[in-house]
């Protein structure tokens, strides 16, 4: 199997660099658990993106002169953001990517990967 960034992106290819040792060597490996980690990679830029378009212009938008007042709401960006970060997630456990203690406790939950 290749391990190779499928993707030239710096971003994408650091991710993916990151990920790779993590699940390499696994004797249960498939192409599409590489697929997968592509999409989790490309989730993590996504995020990073979003990140710093909320770092320019903020997490809240106020809309005053209305009605009832000014009104404070989140930016869009906020929203997409955490729906990035909840999908993160989802793949990182589908991959057995998600960080455990170093406790002798949760050996079973290592020994579970890619239920």
């Amino acid at each position: 199997m290749n391990f190779d960034s499928p993707r030239d992106s710096k971003k994408f290819t650091r991710y993916w660099d990151m990920f790779v040792p993590d699940i390499k060597d696994r004797p249960n490996l498939k192409a599409s658990h590489l697929y997968q980690l592509q999409i989790l990679c490309d989730l993590c830029v996504e995020y990073d993106d979003l990140k710093d378009v909320i770092d320019l212009i903020g997490r809240t938008i106020t809309n005053s002169g209305g009605r009832n007042g000014d009104q404070v709401k989140l930016n869009p960006e906020v929203v997409q953001m955490n729906k990035v970060l909840i999908e993160i997630r989802n793949y990182s456990r589908m991959l057995g990517l998600l960080l455990v203690k170093d406790t002798k406790t949760n050996e079973e939950e290592e020994e579970n990967e890619f239920s």
